[in-house]
């Protein structure tokens, strides 16, 4: 194994991205409610929208460039030479910056016409087009270039300056308004610009000067071609996002509801971006990736891309149970009192967690064996549940319209995409046999805690734990997690936790 997607680096990687990862939560939140509390409520709804304009236009002018560098770089940082990997990274960069460039230069030229909407201030174009440009390029050398590299320490470094700037600035503030937050949202986002060149810059220079012999840099159309079927994937994947599919449903349904909908919706993300998987992703994604270009070895990659979602199914299990059982008591404490009767659709929102990783894992996989075309056809042909949903009526559906399509497409595009992976050669067993022994034991934990007497928030929280501790005795006597398993947590903690056969 090469040293920069190895084990032992891996384990430094997922080290630095949990120890990076609790600083930039609690600045994240600091920033949230301090910005809330420093601006008038005018003057943050306006920062809202501006911040909310800058992550819709980031998103939709990626043009798949992101994955550009996810899925060469490894093979740039294996195989090439520094030169060769900075000109990728630079040419992407520039291709980024001149998009990013146009684009602003629209918002400027709307400003002027007078055509902004009229929640957005004339006065708050010049600052968002700027940081458009900045931030867009800032994502590139720290989002994916650092990332792609496995310098997950240099990242999160950048990452938690960007978030105590502000929260500096905003404890400077006193009282504010958003044009003065966004300019400091600037000022951010060029301080962790250029700490991720200075970052890249000292990494290049400790590569080698030489490419292997007889390395050839893969074509630009093989490139062009990455980017754009997980571009044309991308979009798909937006018109089934939560916030898309709300903006359709609210046509129909009152305000009440969609409160409820909205506040599920939330909490089940909050969820999905603290599952084990999750939390890892980008560290193991990187490895994944970097490792297969460096022995192309499949069957490997397929034993990571199953152990990591594995693991967050497994950790899923209980919280998907728990909602089941406790829902309406978890939603109404986290909500103050509100929303308890949307607990059967929390669970089911839980239930589509899997699916939803599975998906991410295998894109991952799809990018590294180059089936991103059949990627993007499966992505396509999932958009005729939209349809399908807006014949039946998203009246007579509700609020079920949501869940019914996240589940739709998710099990078009992960039955197609796999069923294409076996025509071709690439082996990918759903793993039926661990599933029925997981489900058999959350099943029992779960049926254990339903008959546990008493009712309220303790009862709740002990039922919970017992679930929990039913659970993992069940898994463990059930043999769901096998010898495959025991060798590679084994080699992810770097020490023999669990006994493996002899």
């Amino acid at each position: 194994m090469t040293a920069p997607y190895s084990g032992p680096q891996t384990r430094r990687n997922i080290a630095a991205f949990l120890v990076g990862k609790v600083p930039t939560a609690v600045l994240t939140a600091s920033v949230l409610g301090l910005s809330a509390r420093v601006l008038p409520a005018a003057e943050f709804g306006h920062y809202v929208v501006a911040m909310a304009l800058v992550e819709l236009v980031l998103g939709l002018s990626s043009l798949g460039l992101d994955w550009v560098l996810l899925r060469f770089l490894p093979e740039y940082r294996l195989r090439g030479s520094r030169q060769a990997l900075a000109r990728l990274v630079v040419a992407v960069a520039g291709c980024r910056m001149l998009l990013l460039l146009i684009v602003a230069g629209g918002l400027l030229l709307a400003r002027s016409l007078g055509l902004l909407p009229a929640s957005f201030p004339p006065q708050l174009a010049g600052v968002v087009a700027i940081l458009l440009v900045v931030e867009g390029v800032m994502r590139i050398l720290r989002d994916n270039t650092l990332e792609a590299l496995a310098l997950q320490s240099r990242m999160q470094i950048v990452t938690v300056l960007r978030g105590a700037v502000i929260a500096c600035a905003l404890l400077a503030m006193g009282s504010g308004t958003a044009r003065q937050l966004l300019f400091a949202e600037l000022g951010a986002s060029v301080g962790a610009l250029l700490l991720a060149a200075a970052f890249f810059a000292h990494a290049v220079r400790n590569l080698p000067a030489q490419a292997q012999e007889g390395w050839q840099p893969p074509r630009r159309a093989q490139m062009l071609t990455v980017a754009l079927h997980n571009y044309a994937s991308g979009i798909v994947e937006y018109l089934y996002s939560p916030s898309c599919l709300i903006l359709l449903l609210a046509r129909s349904q009152a305000p009440e509801a969609m409160a409820g909908l909205g506040f599920v919706l939330r909490l089940t993300d909050i969820i999905r971006n603290y599952m084990p998987g999750m939390v890892i992703f980008s560290v193991v994604r990187s490895r994944m990736i970097g490792a297969y270009a460096g022995n192309r070895d499949y069957g490997e990659l397929q034993r990571w891309a199953h152990f990591v979602f594995k693991v967050s199914a497994l950790s899923l299990l209980p919280v998907l149970a728990v909602a089941a059982v406790y829902g309406d008591l978890v939603l109404q404490l986290a909500s103050g009192g509100r929303f308890g009767e949307y607990r059967l659709l929390f669970a089911v929102l839980c239930g589509w967690l899997a699916l939803r990783l599975h998906r991410l894992i295998l894109n991952v996989v799809c990018n590294a064996v180059g089936l991103m075309g059949m990627w993007a056809l499966a992505s396509l042909c999932s958009l005729l549940v939209l349809p399908v949903l807006a014949w039946l009526g998203s009246a007579s559906l509700g609020l079920w319209l949501v869940p019914a399509a996240l589940l739709g497409n998710e099990l078009i595009v992960n039955g197609l995409v796999v069923a294409g992976m076996r025509r071709r050669g690439f082996a990918w067993p759903l793993g039926m046999h661990w599933w029925a022994r997981a489900l058999l034991a959350i099943g029992a934990a779960a049926a254990v805690a339903w008959l546990l007497p008493g009712q309220g928030m303790l009862a709740a929280a002990a039922g919970s734990l017992l679930l929990c501790a039913v659970f993992a005795v069940a898994l463990l006597l059930s043999g769901a997690i096998d010898e495959k398993d025991r060798q590679l947590i084994n080699r992810v903690l770097g020490r023999q936790l669990l006994r493996e056969a002899l």
